[in-house]
């Protein structure tokens, strides 16, 4: 019965059934527990009775439903239980034919359907950095698709996917460089340990320093496909990049709503991207800041 799950988790204890329905890109859901309704077929008429109900009202309120077709088209931030850093990339172990076999995969949803692409990695196919980043790049490609456009992308995104379509991509392809993100550091590779989540533990900045368009695209280019994994609309390039404290590779900056964007530089000469999901106090306080003298004086000022 669609809408309906039946849950037998002996781990947590867990015994009943799980209704589910989708409607304006959003999941209803309710969890009928066997213990509570006396059993396994008292929590199962219980559950769907609330499923005929919680369908009947999403119906009404999304002109638009369908069964499981209205389910998000592509999470956006990883569930509690993902340790890779990245939303829709997990890694797998299995046995085929008799041997143990390990590999990296990307999932997503197409027409109400999950789908996942594997990529494997061993002595004899290729190491599991490149099979992790394959994976990252998969989902990312797949994200623009199923957007079907209603997400705004940097153009330069769109040019990396046209060029990239339909060729195939080789193990040994030049990796390009990045030398525009801070002077005289060239950054040779990003780290598949990217991570959009809320930033824990922010670092403290030193001062701000001027901004450019230039820095954003040629990091966009660098990235490629996986940059779409990342927000990089509404930048507020006249607040300034922030500089860090002990640490003068990496900077950060923001967009107008405050969220902050960490860019690690690691030793290595690769970058790991933090990515913010609410405003950062730093920008608000010092933004009131910035606008007040700059009314004050008719033109804003920035650290050197």
């Amino acid at each position: 019965m669609k809408g309906l799950t039946r849950v037998d988790h002996d781990g947590k204890n867990m015994y009943g059934w799980l209704v589910r329905a989708y409607g304006g890109g959003k999941t209803f859901s309710k969890y009928f527990s066997d213990r509570r309704f006396g059993g396994k077929e008292q929590s199962q008429a219980k559950a769907i009775e609330f499923l005929d109900q919680l369908t009947k009202e999403v119906k009404e309120k999304f002109a638009d439903y369908k069964p499981r077709q209205n389910q998000p088209l592509y999470r956006k931030r990883r569930g509690s239980s993902n340790k890779t850093g990245v939303v829709g990339i997990h890694r797998c172990q299995t046995v085929n034919h008799g041997k143990p076999v390990a590999y990296w995969a990307a999932t997503w949803n197409e027409d109400g359907k999950p789908k996942d692409k594997k990529f494997y990695f061993g002595e004899e196919t290729r190491t599991e950095e490149e099979a992790k980043k394959l994976a990252i790049e998969w989902r990312a490609r797949k994200v623009i698709e199923i957007s079907n456009g209603s997400a705004n992308f940097p153009a330069v995104i769109q040019e990396t996917v046209i060029k990239k379509n339909g060729r195939k991509r080789t193990r040994g392809r030049k990796q390009p460089k990045l030398t525009s993100w801070v002077p005289g550091l060239i950054i040779t590779d990003w780290s598949t340990s990217l991570d959009n989540n809320v930033i824990e533990a922010p670092r403290e900045i030193k001062k701000l320093e001027k901004f450019s368009e230039k820095r954003i695209h040629d990091l966009v280019a660098f990235l490629g496909i996986s940059a779409v994994l990342f927000s990089w609309s509404n930048i507020d390039y006249e607040f300034g990049r922030g500089l860090f404290k002990g640490d003068v590779r990496s900077r950060c900056f923001w967009d107008v709503n405050g969220i902050r964007t960490d860019v690690l530089v690691e030793e290595t000469g690769r970058i790991v991207i933090l990515q913010g999901q609410k405003p950062d106090e730093f920008y608000l306080s010092n933004k009131r800041s910035y606008a007040e003298t700059e009314n004050h004086n008719g033109n804003g000022s920035m650290n050197d």
